[in-house]
């Protein structure tokens, strides 16, 4: 096993140690607001590798503030080692969760990194966001997608964009429907009935593997 994989399972289970026996020694796991608040204490007290954990693991189950908390502390070096290429995963991560501090973030980390590294993370935003939805079955990832490349991504795709949107909606966040058909007046008409096919099967196929999930 990779010594720092060893290492960070070893962090875990003495954070699970932590976690146990909260509230006179009950034996009862921190559901997740208390266990986020024991990050904020472990912080405060200057316990920053046990905070960073903490925020670490809730980030990995979509915690907004926890990949806030993660971003700057990537950024800084705090609690881990200063690593600006996983700071800009996270603030733009952050930043699709609407946090605007997040969104303003972005540029003074790009200028941090050189353009191919910055190309290079800007891939594992949809990658995460795909996985997400179909793994996690995240229904606000497809509008995420959707802003990803409307509005974020180095790469500005629309066609991309409404795909996405148009996945959004038929997974139920209906505040997408305005923002798909305002992109979709922007892309060539000839591309439409292709990319609603598209979206179809997406959205087929991530409820048909879900239903099976359930099964």
């Amino acid at each position: 096993m990779n010594k720092l994989i060893l290492i960070f399972m070893i962090n875990l289970f003495h954070l699970n140690v932590l976690a146990k026996d909260h509230e006179n020694n009950n034996n009862v796991y921190l559901n997740d607001e208390d266990y986020y608040k024991s990050g904020v204490d472990f912080y405060d007290n200057g316990e920053f590798k046990k905070s960073f954990i903490v925020f670490f693991n809730l980030s990995e189950k979509g915690n907004p503030d926890a990949i806030y908390n993660i971003s700057n502390m990537y950024d800084e070096g705090i609690g881990t080692v200063q690593n600006f290429s996983k700071s800009l995963e996270y603030t733009w991560l952050c930043a699709l969760n609407g946090n605007k501090k997040c969104l303003k973030k972005i540029k003074s980390i790009k200028e941090k990194l050189d353009e191919d590294e910055y190309i290079k993370i800007s891939k594992i935003i949809p990658e995460t966001l795909e996985s997400n939805f179909v793994n996690k079955n995240d229904k606000l990832a497809p509008f995420k997608l959707g802003y990803w490349y409307e509005k974020i991504s180095p790469e500005i795709d629309l066609e991309k964009s409404y795909l996405w949107y148009s996945v959004s909606v038929s997974a139920g966040v209906y505040k997408a429907m305005k923002i798909r058909d305002r992109v979709a007046n922007l892309i060539d008409k000839k591309k439409i009935i292709e990319i609603q096919q598209q979206a179809k099967e997406i959205y087929t196929k991530d409820t048909y593997f879900n239903v099976q999930k359930g099964e």
